[in-house]
């Protein structure tokens, strides 16, 4: 076991549940944050070394610090020692009929409260000059795709906050992962309906991630699948805005 206590937002399903329940399973202590109580306390049921649920919305800055400091400071867990920023929502999940909206949205989930994660993560860890933080982004920050402005520009933001980040977390003993994953079966990629390359199973993904993350020196950044990753750094590179709308069938 690498990591005594995670913290993990948006636990209730998805990618986020699967590594609470995986990291669980290697001896973690788990705090779930979500806004659904009762999905939170069918999570913490499972969990063989136990867990403690945090029914808060993202969005609200103040109370995630809340829940972070009483996670950090929990008797049973021990201090903080890994803090996930999972929770993320897109276009497709939201009942607004209005763009703006639905875009202002996805941006407050995936970026803004992301970054507040990750900051009071860094506030609570530096105290004792130890600690891994981590952002799940995603392969659609690298290029716009169609139907998801808001999705892949909030993956963008996410990236580049990240490396911007890691410039400060130097001299401090701690150190970040952006994990930017490709298409990962869940309920949010479901409701999908287009074409998804190289569909992942949650398993395979929950394994890729937890186990770069318990690595002695876990990465900066992890891509997967590479037969999606690579080919979309290089379009990313080398083609120009046109190409790029012609490749994806756009005129």
């Amino acid at each position: 076991m690498k990591y005594r206590s995670a913290f993990i937002t948006g636990a209730t399903s998805g990618l986020g549940r699967a590594m609470a329940l995986e990291l669980g399973r290697r001896g973690t202590f788990i705090h779930a944050l979500g806004r659904r109580s009762e999905r939170l306390d069918e999570l913490i049921a499972e969990l063989p070394h136990g867990g403690l649920a945090h029914v808060v919305d993202v969005t609200d800055h103040a109370a995630l610090r809340g829940a972070m400091g009483l996670a950090d400071t929990h008797g049973a867990s021990g201090p903080l020692d890994l803090v996930i920023a999972n929770a993320g929502i897109a276009e497709n999940g939201i009942e607004s009929r209005d763009a703006a909206d639905a875009a202002a949205q996805v941006l407050a989930v995936n970026a803004a409260a992301a970054a507040a994660t990750l900051e009071f993560g860094k506030e609570f860890m530096r105290q004792r000059g130890v600690g891994h933080l981590c952002a799940i982004s995603s392969l659609a920050g690298t290029r716009g795709l169609p139907g998801a402005p808001a999705y892949c520009a909030s993956k963008a933001a996410l990236s580049t906050y990240v490396e911007a980040m890691r410039f400060g977390l130097a001299r401090t003993g701690l150190s970040i992962t952006d994990v930017q994953p490709g298409f990962i079966k869940t309920p949010m990629t479901d409701r999908n309906r287009f074409p998804m390359p190289f569909l992942m199973e949650i398993e395979e993904a929950t394994r890729r991630t937890v186990d770069a993350l318990e690595r002695t020196r876990p990465p900066s950044i992890l891509r997967y699948p590479r037969r999606l990753a690579w080919p979309l750094r290089l379009a990313a590179g080398i083609l120009p805005g046109w190409a790029w709308q012609r490749a994806l069938g756009e005129k």
